[in-house]
């Protein structure tokens, strides 16, 4: 049993360690001196892509708090205000730089398909999709293209202890670590 009352799984850290990570890594998206230069196309579409989908999971986050047991809700609220900095940081780079329309296949993952699994009552199907297929497979991956782009680097901390966190809550709902890291490679 961890410290924070919960049993852990084999190599994936409690609930505590994920909300002590989440308060310490707290950052001002007011403070970042944003990056004007170097905006090729292709990364003014990540730009958009990504505008949209923090936006889109900040939202969804709600339906998803209201089903997880009560020791993992903490968690998921903090990330709730990760997720909605990391909106409103995207937006200060997309006031500057008018990025284009999201491309159609991310606007229908976070726009279509996240509400409709968060909200059909399934925290297993939900997590699985938001925190392994669109953080760790969509997200995670569009913020490395982006790796030299002042503030990026904070987001992607936030990032890597909401797939660590969502790795854990996956293995309390009785995910196999094989199954977890499946759904990673998908």
């Amino acid at each position: 049993m961890g410290s924070d009352g919960t049993v852990e799984a084999v190599g994936v850290a409690g609930y505590a360690h994920f909300l002590a990570l989440a308060r310490r890594s707290q950052w001002d998206e007011n403070a970042v001196e944003l990056t004007l230069h170097g905006w090729t196309p292709e990364r003014r579409q990540v730009l958009a892509n990504l505008c949209m989908a923090e936006v889109a999971v900040a939202e969804e986050l709600d339906p998803i708090i209201a089903l997880a047991p009560s020791e993992a809700r903490a968690c998921l609220e903090l990330q709730q205000g990760d997720e909605r900095r990391h909106a409103r940081f995207f937006a200060r780079y997309a006031a500057a730089l008018e990025p284009p329309a999201p491309d159609p296949e991310w606007r229908h993952r976070f726009e279509v398909e996240l509400p409709r699994v968060a909200r059909a009552g399934s925290l297993r199907d939900a997590v699985g999709l938001y925190h392994h297929v669109l953080e760790a497979s969509m997200l995670k991956p569009a913020l490395q293209r982006l790796d030299d782009v002042a503030g990026v680097d904070l987001v992607l901390r936030d990032e890597r202890w909401h797939i660590g966190f969502g790795m854990r809550l996956l293995s309390d709902l009785g995910l196999s670590q094989r199954e977890i890291l499946a759904g990673l490679r998908a």
